[in-house]
C-alpha cells in the first residue's frame, strides 16, 4: 500500500505550486504538505503505513534529511506515528477512547462509570439550520444529515442526544443498518468507513429544561431540570465533522469527565 502512491506522491510535489510560492516554500513543507494531502484525501487511512524515507526522498527529489524533518513534524502534530523497525503509519483518533465516549456517570469520584446502552431512534438527512449549519460550516438550507439517539443506564435513560453531520462528506451513512448505530461509537464508525478520525472536540454546557419529545425520550415531565451539552468534533485542518447536542438526567447520578489525554499509538 505504501509504494502503490508513490508516484502520485510525487506528482503532487512537482507538479503543484508551479512558480515563485514554490521557491520560497521549505523543501521540507512540500513533502509535508503532499503527504498530508494524501492523508486528507483518505489514500492512507488510519493504520496504514507510509512509503519509507528513502522512497518519499526519491519520489519528491529531496535528501533523506528533508524527508526526515517533514514527518517529523507531522508526527509532532500527531497525525502520524513510528513503530521502531517496521515504518510510520498514519494515527487514527489521536484521543482514547474514554475521551471519546463524552458520557461518563457516577455518584462520586470512587465509583467506577457503568457501561451506557444506545438505542437508536432514527436518521435521516434534513436542511441544514442554526446552530448545526454554523458550528459545521454548512449554508442555512443545505444538506446535513440528523441522528438521534438515547443512551441508558440500566435500562433507564439518561442521554437524548442528536448528532448533525455534513451530508456531502457522509454518503450512504444513512443507509446503515440501525445495529450499526446501537454497536459502534459513531466516530470509530467515521474514521473507519470515512478516514476521518477525530482530533479534538470542544464542549459547552448549560442547564436546560425537558419540553416535547426531549420529555417524552427521557421520561420526565416538561420543565425537569436538564444538563444540556452541545459537542463539536473536528478532523483534520480543524474541520467540523459532527456537531451534537445533548440532554442529560443528572438527578440520580453525575456526568462525570475524564482527564484528557493522548491515545497511545497501536503497534
Amino acid at each position: 500500500m505504501a509504494v502503490r502512491y508513490l508516484k502520485k506522491l510525487g506528482g503532487s510535489a512537482t507538479a503543484s505550486g508551479g512558480g515563485r510560492l514554490r521557491k520560497t516554500l521549505p523543501r521540507y513543507f512540500l513533502v509535508q504538505s503532499g503527504v498530508l494531502n494524501r492523508i486528507e484525501k483518505g489514500e492512507y487511512g488510519p493504520g496504514d503505513m507510509i512509503p519509507t524515507e528513502k522512497e518519499l526522498a526519491r519520489a519528491f527529489g529531496v535528501s533523506i534529511g528533508t524527508v526526515k524533518t517533514a514527518l517529523l513534524n507531522l508526527v509532532h502534530s500527531g497525525l502520524l506515528f513510528r513503530v521502531q523497525g517496521k515504518g510510520t503509519f498514519v494515527s487514527g483518533s489521536m484521543l482514547g477512547r474514554d475521551q471519546l465516549r463524552l458520557y461518563h456517570f457516577v455518584s462520586d469520584f470512587e465509583n467506577q462509570d457503568a457501561p451506557l446502552k444506545i438505542r437508536f431512534l432514527g436518521i435521516a438527512r434534513q436542511r441544514a439550520a442554526p446552530p448545526a449549519c454554523r458550528y459545521l460550516n454548512i449554508a442555512p438550507g443545505g444538506a446535513v444529515i440528523r441522528l438521534d439517539r438515547i443512551f441508558t443506564l440500566k435500562n433507564a435513560p439518561v442521554v437524548y442526544a442528536s448528532s448533525f453531520l455534513p451530508g456531502s462528506r457522509f454518503e450512504g451513512i444513512d443507509r446503515f443498518p440501525r445495529e450499526t448505530f446501537e454497536n459502534k461509537p459513531l466516530y470509530q464508525l467515521i474514521e473507519d468507513v470515512y478516514k476521518l478520525p477525530t482530533l479534538r472536540y470542544q464542549e459547552m454546557f448549560a442547564a436546560s429544561l425537558a419540553h416535547g419529545g426531549i420529555s417524552g425520550h427521557l421520561k420526565v415531565p416538561d420543565g425537569f431540570p436538564l444538563l444540556q451539552v452541545d459537542m463539536l468534533a473536528l478532523s483534520f485542518k480543524n474541520r467540523p465533522i459532527e456537531f451534537r447536542t445533548s440532554y442529560c438526567r443528572t438527578d440520580g447520578v453525575k456526568l462525570f469527565r475524564m482527564p484528557v489525554k493522548m491515545r497511545a499509538p497501536a503497534k
